[in-house]
């Protein structure tokens, strides 16, 4: 005579496990009891995105279909556990978000969304010897960075990335693309990384387009987030002139060299600093 053994869920939190009611056996990251005491557990440490596949509206791990299953929503629920951390999956070119949520059996449910759909993007003019646009552009997608239209790209990459980071501001979620347009056509070098950060954290959303009108910039960046003073501070100044910037945006270390009255001038010496600046043009311009 053959016997079926019943499915069972098993709590990865307390180790309990509980006959399974939905036809679905296999682990869930809280069972009724820690979900009520999520509290006094605490927040986990967040894990990195993985890769994902959604079959008949619900999203699971590739290749670990044995793990947490997640019912595809339209949008996040008011309900999710917010002290319980569950990774980001990569479904193609989507990110999904996902949560545990508590049904009406007091049982613990995995759910998944997707991600922030709207695209962030700003436009940079970096003076130089013939000013540059610089164009950021943060989309939905696994983190990345691409960047183009510099002389050294992995360098720049990540020194800019060390300085906002260190300097105070979050790194922007998803995949992230700068690119670099140049009259010359010659790659940009680091006194233009103050361009570029700024470039990135508009698109991020920290200040709106506007504060960037006729504003130029140019400074080099160090990796704790202050900005460094470049050469010939003047000539970069008189480039965003001819470029049509009314305001130029310069390190506090080239401030006592600077001698260009037909413009506007602003001087910084941090990234954060910087960010302040540039939140107040956005609200001027409101």
């Amino acid at each position: 005579m053959t016997t079926t053994t019943p499915l069972t869920k098993r709590c990865t939190s307390c180790g309990n496990t509980w006959p399974s009611t939905d036809g679905w056996g296999g682990t869930v990251a809280y069972c009724t009891e820690c979900a009520k005491t999520a509290d006094a557990i605490g927040p986990r440490a967040p894990r990195p995105a993985r890769n994902g596949v959604i079959d008949t509206g619900t999203l699971i791990e590739d290749g670990n279909p044995f793990n947490l299953r997640y019912a595809v929503l339209d949008a996040r629920p008011g309900d999710v556990l917010d002290d319980i951390v569950t990774p980001d999956y990569v479904v193609g070119d989507a990110l999904y978000r996902t949560g545990v949520v508590v049904d009406a059996d007091h049982r613990g449910l995995g759910v998944a969304w997707p991600a922030d759909t709207r695209i962030g993007r700003a436009q940079v003019r970096a003076a130089s010897d013939a000013a540059a646009v610089i164009h950021a552009t943060v989309s939905p997608g696994l983190g990345s960075f691409a960047l183009t239209g510099v002389a050294h790209d992995r360098e720049t990459r990540d020194r800019v990335r060390a300085a906002i980071t260190n300097g105070g501001c979050p790194w922007p979620t998803g995949r992230l693309t700068v690119t670099v347009e140049t009259v010359t056509g010659r790659p940009l070098d680091a006194s233009h990384d103050l361009a570029i950060a700024c470039a990135i954290l508009g698109a991020a959303g920290h200040y709106r387009p506007a504060a960037l009108d006729e504003v130029a910039f140019v400074g080099g960046l160090g990796l704790g987030g202050r900005v460094r003073l470049v050469a010939d501070i003047n000539a970069a100044a008189r480039a965003a002139i001819a470029s049509g910037c009314t305001t130029v945006i310069v390190p506090e270390a080239n401030m006592h060299e600077f001698d260009v009255p037909e413009v506007s001038v602003y001087c910084v010496a941090t990234i954060a600093e910087t960010v302040r600046l540039l939140q107040t043009f956005d609200r001027a311009a409101s």
